[in-house]
């Protein structure tokens, strides 16, 4: 493995997780639910790490707007409170879906979360990014936009050759 690689695969020691995202690295202590946890207490934390997952989804989307369209000092923007929880929410879930299915409970997989850690904040940075794009910096209609641009060429062009 080369030195590049140790950069973008998780890491993991005693316990604790390293994930490198965009050139920075972030620790999370990742550790299992006590045994004696009932279902109703796993079921309960696989909600609400789902719901920390969201939140952590809009807090990067509010950073990029402040870094993109605000402009906002570096010092004000927190990129990384929101990476850190939306790790380790992701890793809880890794845990708690199959000692759910282990208690007896059903619980299922959502299509992001059986991507890698990695893969799944690095997402999360793109579409949070993608969606201020459309809906911040391009906020008119193409198809009218295009069409004034035709009919203001057609008309220099007409001027042109007259």
């Amino acid at each position: 493995m080369t030195m590049d690689n140790d950069k973008k695969e998780p890491s993991t020691y005693t316990g604790t997780i390293k994930v490198n995202i965009r050139g920075k690295d972030y620790y999370v202590h990742s550790s299992a639910p006590l045994p004696m946890m009932n279902l109703a207490d796993l079921e309960e934390g696989l909600q609400r790490n789902r719901l920390i997952i969201q939140s952590a989804q809009e807090r990067i989307r509010q950073a990029f707007i402040q870094e993109a369209i605000e402009f906002a000092a570096p010092w004000q923007i927190n990129y990384d409170s929101p990476i850190q929880d939306a790790i380790q929410a992701h890793l809880n879930i890794n845990m708690l879906i199959p000692l759910i299915n282990l208690k007896g409970g059903q619980a299922v997989f959502e299509k992001l979360e059986t991507f890698p850690v990695q893969q799944r904040v690095e997402l999360m940075r793109n579409l949070a990014e993608r969606s201020v794009f459309m809906q911040e910096l391009v906020p008119y209609n193409t198809i009218n936009r295009s069409l004034i641009i035709t009919l203001v060429l057609m008309l220099v062009l007409a001027l042109v050759l007259v």
